[in-house]
């Protein structure tokens, strides 16, 4: 599953450490009910959602902070 191909990532037999991965992922006609963009949100620590529209208009970076999600956003606010 996903989470799995996630969290071997960066993985070296015999050597400890950690590794910072930033899935990208781009989904058909922008759809993020898609369940590849959901799970992900899910196992990582958020998603920053850039809108097409966005950046259509010239606005940079064309960041959507509505749709876009953080677990550690309720200890900061």
């Amino acid at each position: 599953d996903l989470s799995t191909i996630y969290e071997r990532a960066g993985r070296v037999h015999g050597r400890n450490g950690s590794i910072t991965q930033i899935p990208i992922l781009s989904m058909p006609n922008d759809d993020i009910t898609h369940p590849i963009p959901d799970l992900t949100g899910y196992i990582t620590e958020g998603q920053i959602f850039i809108d097409r529209q966005l950046h259509n208009k010239q606005i940079y970076p064309p960041i959507n902070v509505l749709p876009s999600l953080s677990r550690l956003m309720k200890k900061a606010i």
